[in-house]
Formats: C-alpha cells, sequence, structure tokens
C-alpha cells in the first residue's frame, strides 16, 4: 500500500517529521544536565526555566494563532519553527548564560514547536488532496515521527557525553536548519484551510505519545469544526455542525445539568498526571547521573538515560495502536483507570527499587503503557464527555496537560531543594493516586 505514496513530496514530508522529531529529542533530553553542568544554574532556577518554557509556549502559540488563520501559509511556518529551533540551539552554544537562556532561549523554543503540527497538518490535507483518504499517509508520517524519537536520545547522550553539549546543539541546529531548507524548497505554499495553530499546542512533554495524541487530535478538531475559525464540516447529516462560539450558553447548560463534576474531575486528573510525567522527564537525567550509584550497568549511566527514553518511545507505540482498538470493548473510563494505575506502579517502583540499569530499563514498560494509554486516549474520554463541543473538549484538554507542564517546574525546583528526585517521585505517587481517585468519580463514555 505504501507503493502509492512513493513520490518526491512524500519523502519531503518525511525528512521534515524526522527532522522535527530529532531535533526536539536531541535537545529536550539533556536540558536539565546543560543547565546544571554548563550553565551552573541552581535547583530553584532549572525548576523556573521549565515553568516559564511551558507558560512561554502557551502564550506564543496562541499569538501565532491569532495571526495564523488568513496570514500565514503552513509552510511559513515551518520555515518559521524550524529557523527558531536553529536560533534556539545556537543562543544555548554560544550564550550560556541562565538570563538569555530563560529569555532569548525560552522564546526561540517556543516558536520552534510551531513546525512540527504544520508538517503533520499539511500532510493531511495534502493527502486528502491528492489520495482523498490521510489515514494511512499521516500513519507513515507518524511512525518516521516515532522512529526519531526512539533512535535520537540515546545520540543525544552519547554526543553530549563524548563531545559535550555544544557539539550537541550544533547537530541540533543543523537538523533545524535541514528542516527549513527542505520546507522552503518542496513545500507548497497553501493557505490555511481549516482549524488553526493552537489546536496543536507545544508538547511540554517530551514524551512521543504526547506529540502523537496533539497530531490526532488536531485531525479530528479539523473535520469536526473544532477551531472558532474553521468551517463546519459535512458529515453527510442533515443538520449542520453549528459554531461553538454561538453555543457557549449551551455549553454552560450541558456542564450545569450535571456533567460538570466529571470534567472538573477528568481535568484535574490529567492534570496530575501529565505534571508527573513533565516533572519525571526534567528530574530522571539527575536522579540517573547525579544521584543514584546505578549497579549492574552495561553502559555508562551518563548514557543511560538516553536508552530509557528511546526504549519507552519504542515501547508506546504498540501500547497506543493496541488500546485504541481496545477502547470499544472494554471501555474509555476502564483503560483510563489502567493508565493511572500503570503510572503509580511506575513511581513507586522509582521510588523503592534499589536502581540499576536493567531495573530502571524494565521499569519503561510501565512508563510507556502509562503514557502509551494517556496520549491517545486522554483526549478522547474528554471529548466524548462533552460530545457536542469537541473544540471546547480540545481546549479543557490541552489546558489541563499545559496546567501540568507548568506546576512540573514548581514542583521539581522544590522537590529537588528538599530530598532530590526521590522526592520528585514520591509526589509522583501521591499524584497519580490521588489521579486514580478522582478518575473514580468521571462518568463512564461509551465509545461509538
Amino acid at each position: 500500500m505504501i507503493k502509492e505514496y512513493l513520490n518526491k513530496r512524500f519523502f519531503s514530508f518525511l525528512i521534515l517529521i524526522f527532522c522535527s522529531g530529532s531535533s526536539l529529542a536531541m535537545t529536550l533530553p539533556i536540558m536539565s544536565l546543560y543547565l546544571l553542568n554548563e550553565v551552573h544554574a541552581d535547583k530553584d532556577q532549572l525548576g523556573n526555566f521549565f515553568t516559564f518554557s511551558a507558560i512561554s509556549g502557551v502564550v506564543v502559540t496562541q499569538i501565532i494563532a491569532r495571526f495564523s488563520d488568513s496570514k500565514l501559509s503552513r509552510r511559513d511556518l515551518m520555515i518559521l519553527g524550524y529557523v527558531a529551533g536553529a536560533m534556539m540551539a545556537l543562543t544555548y552554544i554560544f550564550f550560556p548564560s541562565y538570563g538569555i537562556i530563560v529569555t532569548v532561549g525560552v522564546l526561540f523554543s517556543s516558536l520552534s514547536m510551531v513546525a512540527t503540527p504544520q508538517v503533520f497538518a499539511l500532510a493531511r490535507e495534502y493527502a486528502l488532496l491528492k489520495y482523498g483518504d490521510a489515514l494511512m499517509f499521516t500513519s507513515y508520517i507518524r511512525a518516521v515521527f516515532s522512529l526519531a524519537w526512539v533512535m535520537t536520545p540515546p545520540i543525544a547522550y552519547t554526543i553530549f557525553v563524548d563531545f559535550g553539549s555544544r557539539f550537541t546543539f550544533m547537530v541540533a541546529a543543523f537538523i533545524f536548519l535541514t528542516g527549513s531548507v527542505v520546507a522552503c524548497f518542496t513545500m507548497p505554499k497553501a493557505l490555511f484551510k481549516t482549524g488553526s495553530v493552537h489546536d496543536f499546542e507545544s508538547a511540554p512533554s517530551s514524551s512521543i505519545g504526547y506529540l502523537i495524541d496533539r497530531e490526532r487530535e488536531s485531525d479530528a478538531g479539523a473535520e469536526n469544526g473544532n477551531a472558532a475559525s474553521a468551517k463546519p464540516a459535512d458529515h453527510g447529516t442533515s443538520e449542520p455542525v453549528e459554531n461553538e462560539t454561538k453555543r457557549s450558553g449551551g455549553l454552560f447548560k450541558l456542564l450545569k445539568s450535571g456533567n460538570f463534576v466529571s470534567i472538573a474531575f477528568l481535568f484535574l486528573a490529567f492534570m496530575l498526571l501529565w505534571c508527573c510525567n513533565s516533572a519525571y522527564l526534567i528530574s530522571m537525567p539527575i536522579f540517573v547521573t547525579k544521584e543514584s550509584a546505578i549497579t549492574g550497568a552495561f553502559v555508562e549511566t551518563d548514557r543511560l538515560p538516553g536508552i530509557m527514553m528511546g526504549l519507552a518511545a519504542l515501547l508506546e507505540i504498540p501500547v497506543m495502536i493496541f488500546c485504541g482498538r481496545l477502547a470499544k470493548t472494554t471501555g474509555l473510563k476502564t483503560l483510563i483507570i489502567i493508565c493511572a494505575l500503570f503510572g503509580c506502579s511506575f513511581y513507586l517502583c522509582l521510588s523503592f527499587v534499589t536502581a540499576s540499569a536493567w531495573s530502571l530499563l524494565a521499569m519503561q514498560v510501565l512508563n510507556a503503557i502509562f503514557i502509551g494509554i494517556l496520549a491517545s486516549l486522554g483526549m478522547v474520554y474528554m471529548q466524548e464527555l462533552l460530545p457536542k463541543f469537541p473544540g471546547q473538549a480540545t481546549t479543557l484538554y490541552n489546558n489541563s496537560v499545559n496546567t501540568g507542564g507548568i506546576i512540573s517546574g514548581y514542583l521539581v525546583s522544590k522537590a529537588l531543594n528538599y530530598g532530590g528526585s526521590a522526592t520528585v517521585f514520591n509526589v509522583g505517587v501521591v499524584f497519580t493516586a490521588l489521579a486514580l481517585i478522582l478518575l473514580f468519580f468521571v462518568r463512564k463514555v461509551k465509545v461509538e
């Protein structure tokens, strides 16, 4: 089936999405160690950096969304994102000052997040126009994005250990610039048709599952008119889809009628779960390389975080595929509860199991199930609770993720000062347990 897609444009999309995934996976996993070792940031500054990054990502994305619908093409936004990513990497190389990094670096980082959703969105538009269906085409694009996250973190840590942070960021800058050149010379300058960039907001988590989830829900949102500026999609029904802005009163009535508790508890549960994941990704490299005496290491401990991240990304792929098929028979609520159980088990193991290379790698099975289910079904659950308001559901879910990312930076800074990374994992146990309790009060929904 892939043979029908073999053309220059298809390979251009593959190159672009690989650049997006690998550049992100080259920089995010090493940021904690870079800030501590090269910038000499203290633990409070470390947490503040990630908090400011999450806030900046939301603000910058919303500003771009306001002007993107009719002003900029997807290609232009790709180029903007890739060039900003290169500038971010160069800022880290030549200006290892905390003040510059937390301002200029964070701004460029936020702008760089624009590129990935535009690649996915333009690939979808192209596939619909050329083939009449985007499912398989975008599936191949997602697969390459996943491959980038499987391969790149181990490579990033190898370069970081052997050649230092400067060379690591040079490689990242080269990848970003490669993406900008490919986008400039191979992508059409087509204006936005539906949706906007805020449908695909930047991820506070470096999890591949989280980013793939953003693309999946952007597709769903475009088809259901989830953006305020999007034209209603025609699904062959006798009644057209209404603009959600005009139905805000209806949404208020819906929340007031008895769904409010379920939606509020689900929002809080997702916020806690994503907060735990973001805090883990920030603190895990510090825990492995600086705080723990890792036993039975078959590689240098400085390289182990990259292997752990790559393995988790690899295991998330079959989890997302399997739980997507299982949702109709098992139910969304059951699967999300299972997700929280695996998350709680993961942080319990991190807190109490003796740290060895093999045990940390084995724990990635728990982590992959946790994030794989959360990323692939979290948005769907929120949308099923608000079936008439997919855009509002998208916004609520995205806000829960963003809020979790913002809280995680503060959590990490305080936890590291109090008792090290182990405290982060202990808080992870508490937060996932609280999320689990909240989920039991969320209404069941039936997946059609």
